[in-house]
């Protein structure tokens, strides 16, 4: 008792000692030219006189990201700064002192950026959009900390005008914020915009849901954008049980605007932040209101898939947080009213199977993958297409060999409570003992087969419940339905009464 007791005292005074970082961001009426003026204050462990700050030269697939920083400036004489891209890290000199205060400047390193270009820094005099890991210098004696650290950080938004709209993952519209957590998952995986977005917002179990969009878009009606938003959202939330974090954000930019139909297609690229994700897209004649729900569904499973469940092994485990995210997303889809069955089955004939099938790398082993994910866009979808199809085979198996009284939904939800504790990560082996729980078989060896090897499955109709067959007759497997769709999508769906979504412990 005594020990506990000493224990519980001592508790405030570490929470005390989480390193501490002062930032202020200042406004420019030239942003363009002058860029965001980030100050720093920090206090050291120890008297030194110089301070090692990282900031990443490569985030996301970005490369070169130090050649957007400039206008370094120390707070009196004896300051002096060396930037050494290759260890991502800005060396700052000053005199020996224990408290370092400094400043310097975020703009573009280009006046425009291609449609690829998505994770630059982008500060004009219209808008900013820039990620926290490429805003916010951290001290090196945080950010090489063996494990995640946490710090607490001061934000104050400096000399911008009124009615200038601010916000980011953790606070909208304030000209002064503390952000109080993990350092590379929560910190840095942020986005702060302002200027012209607009801003909208709605509830979901009493929490906040906000929209920070920009642009005027091509086909894209706002108010069906938010009510197609929010369905997404709901379905999703009511899928897991959870009512999500206390705040969340969804951000939509575009990255060229065009009038011009010479070039016939739509680029749009998501990804998941914490607390939220963004989308940014090409907006041109050629819109696609499909594709912007898909990347809805798409994008906002990663809350779970790929974030609660959270892969050990990173690229190789792309089968499952892309696969598994993909196939859930056409799936909920068809769950929330989204899709028609009939329209689920031609969307998961056009975007997953033939997809896959036209791959040129589709019998890759799964090894191959971590190497040349990031360098090859076939070999980069394809564990989304594989793991989706591989989800499919299972969900049938599962609801088969159940009577339909259990799918691969129901694994899903207990794999995520199992990942939930803290320290808990997705494996292979994770996933192949709780698929054997729920088919009272080992399917190993199917798995070795078809994900990390990457044989075709040989469908057969008995392998998938009433209703569906595989004609694989030809080159490209056809996914077909029969029956009345109502019975079909019921027996599918595995419907049971639903259980009320509660709030995230």
């Amino acid at each position: 008792m005594k020990l506990l007791l000493f224990f519980c005292c001592l508790l405030p005074l570490l929470a005390g000692a989480q390193p501490r970082i002062g930032y202020e961001v200042h406004y420019a009426p030239h942003l363009s030219t002058e860029g965001l003026r980030v100050q720093v204050q920090v206090r050291t462990p120890q008297a030194e006189d110089s301070t090692y700050f990282h900031f990443a030269n490569e985030v996301w697939g970005e490369p070169d990201l130090l050649r957007c920083l400039g206008g370094f400036a120390g707070e009196g004489a004896g300051y002096r700064f060396r930037v050494v891209p290759d260890s991502n890290r800005v060396v700052v000199y000053h005199p020996r002192t224990r408290t370092v205060r400094f400043s310097y400047r975020v703009k573009q390193d280009a006046a425009d950026y291609t449609r690829d270009q998505v994770n630059r820094p982008r500060v004009t005099d219209a808008y900013f959009h820039v990620l926290g890991e490429s805003l916010f210098m951290v001290p090196d004696f945080i950010a090489s900390s063996p494990v995640e650290p946490r710090l607490t950080a001061t934000i104050r938004w400096v000399g911008f005008p009124p009615g200038y709209v601010l916000h980011n993952t953790f606070a909208s519209q304030v000209t002064e914020q503390t952000f109080r957590g993990k350092l590379w998952t929560e910190f840095y995986r942020s986005l702060y915009v302002g200027g012209d977005y607009r801003l909208h917002q709605f509830r979901y179990q009493n929490r906040p849901v906000y929209v920070a969009l920009r642009g005027q878009w091509h086909h894209y009606d706002e108010p069906g954008f938010l009510r197609s938003l929010q369905q997404a959202l709901t379905a999703q939330r009511d899928f897991w049980h959870d009512a999500g974090p206390a705040r969340y954000t969804v951000f939509m930019s575009p990255t060229i605007t065009t009038a011009d139909t010479t070039w016939r297609g739509q680029s749009m690229r998501g990804e998941g932040l914490y607390q939220g994700f963004k989308l940014q897209s090409t907006n041109n004649p050629f819109n696609s209101w499909d594709l912007l729900r898909y990347m809805f569904n798409h994008e906002m499973l990663h809350d779970w898939i790929g974030g609660q469940i959270r892969g050990a092994h990173g690229e190789l485990n792309n089968w499952f947080t892309e696969g598994f995210t993909d196939y859930y997303a056409y799936k909920n889809r068809l769950r929330s009213g989204d899709l028609t069955l009939e329209a689920w089955v031609k969307a998961f004939n056009e975007d997953v199977i033939q997809q896959l099938y036209k791959n040129p790398e589709r019998n890759q082993p799964n090894y191959l993958i971590k190497d040349n994910y990031w360098k090859s866009r076939a070999f980069g979808k394809l564990p989304y297409r594989r793991g989706a199809l591989f989800a499919f085979w299972l969900d049938n198996q599962i609801l088969k060999r159940s009577g339909n009284t259990r799918s691969l939904d129901d694994l899903m939800r207990e794999l995520r409570q199992a990942c939930l504790p803290p320290g808990q990560t997705f494996t292979d082996e994770r996933f192949l003992a709780l698929a054997q729980a729920y088919l009272h078989e080992d399917i190993s060896y199917e798995f070795q087969k078809y994900i990390l090897h990457g044989a075709d499955i040989p469908w057969t109709t008995p392998e998938l419940i009433e209703g569906f067959s595989m004609d694989a007759t030809q080159p490209i497997p056809v996914l077909k339905a029969a029956g009345p769709a109502s019975a079909l999508r019921e027996r599918y769906l595995n419907t049971k009464v639903s259980t009320k979504p509660v709030a995230r412990q």
